[in-house]
This record gives C-alpha cells, structure tokens and sequence, in this order.
C-alpha cells in the first residue's frame, strides 16, 4: 500500500495520496486523496492512520463488509435506475431509518431473525405509517435481493419476514354514464382548458399521467391508432426516457373518437408553434404550454379538478381515471391479460389484484351464461 507526500504549489500545504487496494464490488483500484496539511510530518501521520483504518476495513475482504458499505455501491447503481425524486426518498429513508440500525452488520450475517426485529421495532417504536414500512422494507429486500445476485450472500433473509398489514383502499371510479357525461359537457365549457385532451387519453388508453405529459408527437401513429410509451415526465416535470418498467413502455391501439380529438389538438399546438416561431420550445410534446415547454404535473391535476367541479360530476383523483378506464372494460368483459398489457402492468396478478372489487360481479356474469347454455 505504497503512497506518497507532496507539496501543492498552488496552496503550499501538503498533500498525499496512496493505492488502497482493489475494491471487489468494482474490480477498480481505489486511489485515496487528501489535501491541505499544514506540514509534511502532519501529512505523514494521517497517511499512516488512514492506511490502518483501510487494512483494518471490510473493503479488502468481502466477509468483513458491513451492509453499510455494501449500500454505499448498490445506492450508486439505483442512481441511474430510479427517477430522481424516488431515489432521493429512498436515500432519506437508507439514511434516517435503515443504516443507524442494519449499518453495522455483516451483510453475510444478516439473519431473518434481525430483519424481523427491524420491522417489528418500526411498527411498535415510531409514528411510521404501515405504507412507509412497506416502502423501507422494499429498499432493504432489493437490496438484499442484489446482495445474493452478486453472491455476497447465499439466501436472502429478507425472504418470508412479516409485514404490518395494510387495508386496502377503495378505489374511486366513474360509472360509463358518468364518464359519457364527462366528455359530453366538458365540450360545452367556456374557455375549455388545453388539458382536456390529456383526460380523454387517460379514460380512453388507462396511461398514467407521467405517461401522457411525457408524450411526443412522434410517439402517435395517427393511421394505425396506435400511441407509443416511450418517455414520461417526473412530477418535477423533467423528461425521462422509458416508463415505470419494462412492461410499460409498450403500444396503446386507441379509438377513432380519441383520434379525431387529437387531430383537432394537433391544429391548436400548430398554431401556437407558428406564432411564437424560433420562441417555441421544441419538444415535440402533446401536452404542454403555449410554449411548448412540459406542463407542471400539478397544474395539469388541477386542471382537471376544476373541470370536474365545473360540470357537477364526483370529484376523484385524476389517476382514478386510469382505475375507471380498467374497470370498464372488465366490465365490458374484455381479456384480462389484455387489459394489463394496456395498462403496462409487470404481471397479470397486478392487475387482479388492483380491481379484485369488480371481479364479483364478473364471476356473477358467468354464471349466468351457464344458467343459459347447460341444460340441467
């Protein structure tokens, strides 16, 4: 570990530097810098600290690695996986809630045993809610996941651990009168807000909303009626290529009613690029700003709020939309596994589960198919 002691001729301090070994989460050698010693003797004695603390340190034998410097690495590959404002949560998270107490253990001798205790501790000694106990418990568990894919690890101990359990929500949805009301009246509205045809995609394609601000022209093949999920835009309306997983970035076929409406759109966007000339951001986005630039995520919610309110109908979330647009067509008896390839769902069981509430109803249309079609 050999190293050596200079003097900067910018600052006349003492600096020095050293090979600290090769790291073998990375395969990279590690070059250890440190700048701004007053005199060469006190440089020297730093060097030499620093250099036992390395020997000493789980980073020259994967068995001394602590979880904490195992998530030091895995926190820089979910740096480019994640969007921004998810990683900085779960960063909060690692920090405030998971490191103070997993931090210090071997991350090959983390048992079930202490996983439990964690979470066990987090629903009895804090004000946490049950969805962000989840939510911690989701980072620890992928990365655990990680931790055995790069075989530091033989089982994951995270695998069978006991969760508080959640209530689930009822989802808020709009009858097929209300959404037909919603669409017919909102036509008759003074000034109607340049929004409007990003509520029709979400009745009529179930895409998020990320996935409807992120839209580009291009991504729309008006002939064949078919819109593309290629980007999405993050609630802090930065851009961002891809979707929520890979089955998200998918085709969407869409009705001819939804294609005349964004011919009509198309026109109006024509026109304001024309106006404002080399001014015009140029994004290719659908919806947007007279400017061209992405709509603010909260505005466009608000947007629709308002026009909700305007028209007398229920007010719901506008990703309550998406749960109406679902809920139709099980209800119009359409494929399931159709309906979750649509909606960019990672698997079937998603979907069943999300709308298990108009499952009921279904299994009673069965069954009066077979009151009709088995003689008895």
């Amino acid at each position: 570990m050999t190293g050596s002691i200079t003097k900067n001729k910018q600052t006349g301090k003492w600096d020095f530097v050293f090979n600290g070994g090769i790291d073998p989460l990375t395969g990279k050698r590690k070059q250890i810098k440190r700048r701004g010693f007053e005199s060469k003797r006190h440089a020297m004695d730093e060097m030499t600290k620093l250099k036992a603390e390395i020997l000493e340190n789980e980073f020259l034998d994967l068995t001394k690695m602590t979880y904490s410097r195992y998530m030091e690495e895995w926190f820089e590959e979910r740096k480019n996986r994640l969007q921004k404002t998810t990683f900085e949560i779960h960063s909060i998270y690692y920090r405030n809630v998971i490191k103070p107490r997993l931090g210090h253990l071997k991350v090959h001798q983390i048992a079930p045993i202490q996983l439990q205790k964690f979470i066990n501790d987090l629903v009895n000694d804090t004000s946490y809610s049950k969805h962000t106990i989840h939510l911690i418990f989701r980072i620890v568990s992928a990365s655990l996941k990680k931790a055995k894919i790069l075989k530091l690890i033989k089982d994951n101990p995270a695998n069978g651990i006991t969760l508080p359990k959640i209530k689930r929500k009822e989802i808020s949805v709009w009858s097929l009168e209300q959404v037909n009301y919603f669409i017919n009246e909102a036509k008759g509205v003074k000034r109607l807000t340049r929004c409007y045809i990003g509520f029709l995609m979400s009745i009529l394609t179930g895409m998020r909303q990320g996935e409807i601000l992120g839209l580009r022209w291009k991504d729309i093949d008006i002939e064949a009626q078919i819109i593309f999920v290629r980007q999405t835009l993050t609630q802090n309306a930065e851009i961002k290529a891809g979707a929520k997983n890979e089955a998200s970035v998918r085709s969407i076929h869409i009705p001819s009613k939804l294609v005349d409406e964004l011919r009509t759109h198309k026109k109006q966007v024509l026109e304001e690029k024309l106006l404002l000339g080399s001014s015009y951001c140029q994004l290719d986005l659908v919806i947007c700003t007279k400017s061209g630039k992405p709509m603010i995520p909260r505005n466009f919610r608000k947007e629709f709020y308002n026009l909700t309110e305007k028209i007398g109908l229920p007010k719901i979330r506008f990703h309550d939309l998406r749960h109406t647009h679902a809920t139709i067509l099980i209800q119009q008896n359409v494929n399931v596994k159709l309906i979750s390839e649509r909606l960019g769902h990672a698997d079937i069981q998603t979907t069943l589960n999300t709308y298990s509430h108009v499952l009921p109803d279904m299994q009673k249309s069965v069954s009066d198919k077979l009151e009709k079609i088995i003689g008895m």
